[in-house]
């Protein structure tokens, strides 16, 4: 069954109640929170509430095209050890014509955003996977904190860029992160992206409208039967009113969705996004062409 997530704007003026209704929509029974950018890094906005909740996943809605893929692959990493495997990547691909500029980049067109989204998911998985668990030794006595031979380099080669790796960040308690396309972003990710690539689809019900409870009990009722497409992972809640009774809704939603049976559990503490999703931990395979303690001088060298 699909988690219940509720999307939050990351704005800086509201940074400090956001703590506090991120917890009570915590307490409320949802099992994931999206932020999406409203002027603060949706990154930085779930790597602050990370320390300060204790069972909801936190998933940064971010652009996957106009960024450096490897900085993004570890920033997340990072989120995943902060939040002890709470985390998750809700993918899009930016469209907004003035963003490439920002960052030395002219604008792609709709084919070439589907293709460098595709590349930069693929090579921020090589980065995740490429420690092992047990590559951390910690050995005083030798005076060796990592085995370079546990870990390996990405060497993943795109239309635009490459990716080298390995990681500057050890393997985090997810080993890959989840990943999952909402149904707003699908059009600019690209097919390949969201039905192949991705781990499954987000089902957006926006609140906005003052859709009725039966509404959006029917909706997600109508998308978990459907037996084509991706399946749905998460059910998002958007265009929450949070000058009303935002908690209350939210509890009265989550009651009735799980009364039905159309979404998970709560979740407990301790459990990772994966779990809740029901996505099995990924095992760590080493590949022996692309070993961490083979120096090579580029890429394509190989001891």
């Amino acid at each position: 069954m699909p988690v219940l997530a509720v999307d939050l704007v990351a704005d800086p003026a509201l940074l400090a109640p956001l703590a506090e209704l991120a917890r009570g929509l915590e307490d409320s029974g949802i099992g994931a929170l999206t932020l999406s950018d409203g002027g603060l890094h949706p990154i930085h906005a779930a790597s602050y509430l990370a320390p300060i909740t204790r069972s909801v996943a936190l998933l940064p809605r971010t652009d996957a095209v106009y960024v450096e893929p490897f900085h993004l692959a570890t920033q997340l990493m990072s989120l995943d050890h902060i939040s002890h495997g709470r985390a998750g990547w809700l993918l899009t691909a930016e469209t907004d014509p003035a963003v490439p500029a920002t960052v030395g980049r002219s604008t792609l067109g709709f084919e070439a955003t589907a293709r460098e989204a595709a590349d930069v998911l693929e090579a921020s998985r090589l980065v995740w996977d490429s420690w092992a668990e047990d590559a951390v030794v910690r050995d005083t006595e030798r005076g060796v904190y990592v085995d370079a031979s546990r870990l390996q380099y990405a060497d993943f080669e795109g239309e635009t860029f490459s990716v080298r790796g390995p990681a500057i960040t050890p393997r985090s308690p997810q080993g890959l992160i989840p990943v999952l396309v909402a149904d707003t972003d699908r059009g600019a990710v690209g097919e390949r992206v969201a039905t192949e690539l991705a781990d499954g689809r987000v089902l957006d019900l926006d609140l906005s409208t003052g859709a009725r409870p039966e509404t959006v009990l029917d909706l997600v009722e109508t998308a978990l039967a459907a037996t084509d497409g991706p399946v749905v992972r998460l059910v998002r809640l958007v265009g929450l009113d949070l000058e009303a009774d935002p908690l209350g809704t939210v509890a009265e939603l989550s009651a009735a969705l799980r009364e039905r049976g159309l979404i998970a559990p709560v979740p407990q503490n301790g459990a990772s996004l994966r779990d809740q999703l029901g996505l099995p931990l990924p095992t760590f395979t080493l590949d022996p062409a692309r070993r961490g303690d083979h120096a090579r001088l580029s890429s394509k060298d190989h001891a």
